[in-house]
């Protein structure tokens, strides 16, 4: 017998688990009730199993069924509930209709007896589901399931039928464990796309503006076995393996910068303004196998990767684009492409940023940084140079101090 505390867990679990067995319950149950109607009605259904709850389901409450009981000990028994709309369609389907209003309280014992023997029929059916006899054991436990299924036929629906069975009379499908079918090595090939930000650096706006095809920009702020992976808004510093194909070797001017030779375009006050400008990868696809690779820390190999289009972006504004080299263990990239408009546009708004600069502010700079806001004191005599400008709207610029 068991006990007040056996008892409760087993409704507790049952409980908890009850929606989550819906999958369960339909596969057990549903195909039995079709082809108990079919069999005995000769008929199709369709049948549908809608509801699945521990007490009367709100679906059935105030309908009037036509009830069997069959018990399974001497406590314990299973009712099938055969919804009144359900019992006027059978029965006229089967005896013809009688031509009185149908009163579910007055079926002769000859409608009782065809009713019965269906609700015996679909017992026989779904009881390799169910404990009877000694299998069950005396319990107080009471809870039982209800599972309330409709029923149509030609696009009509014929009525419910509604089966109650003790929770403890249901007999727990054992499953057992399969061989594990996937592991993480099946999904290593798989891709996912990604950013890669390779670096940044800063130019004068006059570099940034003549820049041309087959100039190099040299990203101070690089390091070839680092890049940072961007993935929507997670974003981490990997290390990779630098490419020696792609390594050559320069000389470079104070910032940075493939010289242009000895004719330098004559510079004023704007035009040593420096910019900030980063290199990146867009969409590219590495594996999830590189990805755990990068998860665990370990050097990765993205060779590959290296023959991609990387951009260079002012303002998360493409400027040029081209190739990437390394240069002294620091990454630079070989312009193929220049877009003026993108250029031209990124110049202005920088530009048109450096009215709102407060007087008297002090500058801190992290190297590390690409967000960083240079700002310069401007005396009167500076405005007045501002506004004789033609070619460019000075009206809101930042500037370093030492750029001047």
């Amino acid at each position: 017998m068991l006990t007040r505390e056996e008892n409760e867990n087993i409704t507790s679990e049952f409980s908890k688990n009850l929606k989550l067995s819906y999958e369960w319950f339909n596969e057990n149950f549903t195909q039995k009730v079709i082809d108990t109607f079919c069999e005995f009605w000769g008929e199709p259904a369709d049948v549908k199993l809608i509801s699945i709850s521990e007490n009367t389901s709100i679906l059935s409450q105030g309908e009037e069924f036509f009830v069997t009981q069959i018990r399974l000990n001497k406590e314990l028994s299973v009712f099938i509930r055969l919804s009144k709309k359900l019992v006027k369609n059978l029965l006229e389907r089967t005896l013809g209709p009688n031509g009185k209003t149908f009163n579910i309280e007055k079926i002769t014992d000859l409608e009782a007896k065809i009713l019965t023997g269906f609700d015996d029929f679909l017992y026989k059916n779904i009881s390799e589901n169910i404990k009877q006899g000694n299998e069950l054991r005396t319990t107080n436990n009471y809870n039982e399931c209800n599972l309330t299924f409709f029923l149509r036929a030609d696009n009509y629906t014929l009525g419910k039928i509604v089966i109650k069975i003790p929770v403890v009379a249901i007999i727990p499908e054992q499953l057992q464990l399969n061989e594990e079918k996937f592991t993480i090595a099946d999904f290593q090939s798989q891709t996912a796309e990604v950013n890669l930000n390779v670096g940044h650096t800063r130019l004068r706006l006059s570099d940034l503006k003549h820049l041309e095809a087959g100039d190099l920009v040299v990203l101070e702020h690089s390091k070839s076995s680092i890049m940072t992976l961007k993935y929507k808004n997670f974003s981490k510093r990997i290390k990779v393996a630098p490419k020696p194909e792609i390594m050559i070797d320069g000389e470079f001017d104070d910032s940075g910068q493939n010289p242009k030779g000895d004719n330098m375009p004559d510079y004023n006050m704007w035009d040593t303004i420096q910019v900030d400008i980063g290199a990146e990868f867009e969409k590219v696809k590495l594996t999830l196998g590189e990805l755990k690779q990068i998860s665990e820390g370990l050097v990765i190999d993205i060779g590959s990767v290296y023959d991609n289009k990387i951009d260079l972006k002012v303002e998360n504004k493409i400027v040029a684009s081209g190739e990437l080299v390394i240069i002294n263990d620091r990454y630079g990239v070989k312009i193929n492409e220049i877009f003026t408009d993108e250029k031209e546009r990124a110049s202005q708004n920088i530009v048109r940023d450096s009215d709102e600069v407060p007087e008297e502010q002090e500058i801190q700079e992290d190297e590390n940084s690409t967000d960083e806001t240079p700002l310069i004191e401007q005396s009167p005599q500076e405005e007045s140079a501002v506004n004789e400008e033609e070619n460019f709207d000075y009206s809101d610029f930042d500037v370093d101090d030492e750029d001047i």
